[in-house]
């Protein structure tokens, strides 16, 4: 049977709130899968070719930027929606990352996983 679950990563280091944000996406009905650095997470993008990536900048053995460098220059991936997911909120990061290409922006002080859910969906309709 053909799932119609949308899949979601989440590349996040903090094993507490990656473990938040999959309950969270799970119990939406969302196919979610968490990754726990930068190489782990290209590596699921490829491997698993979510829907959606929610990605932190700042992760060990790979940052989210050099993620994002890599997606972006494979052509199976430009077009994947990636919210970046972070506690940088300067705006030199901010056009670090939109210059590569994001869909969105979050910083993990100011959101809740429920807004979180709700920025995914919202961008998920649009694509």
């Amino acid at each position: 049977m053909l799932s119609l679950m949308k899949k979601i990563l989440i590349a996040e280091d903090d094993n507490f709130l990656a473990s938040l944000l999959l309950s969270e996406f799970h119990n939406a009905g969302f196919d979610a899968m968490g990754a726990i650095d930068g190489v782990d997470a290209v590596g699921k993008v490829k491997s698993w070719t979510p829907d959606i990536l929610l990605l932190d900048i700042l992760m060990p053995n790979k940052d989210g930027y050099a993620v994002l460098e890599e997606l972006r220059a494979d052509p199976s991936f430009t077009k994947l929606p990636i919210i970046i997911f972070t506690n940088l909120g300067e705006s030199g990061d901010i056009e670090r990352v939109k210059k590569l290409g994001i869909t969105d922006y979050l910083v993990k002080a100011n959101t809740t996983p429920k807004a979180i859910l709700e920025k995914v969906e919202e961008v998920l309709a649009r694509v």
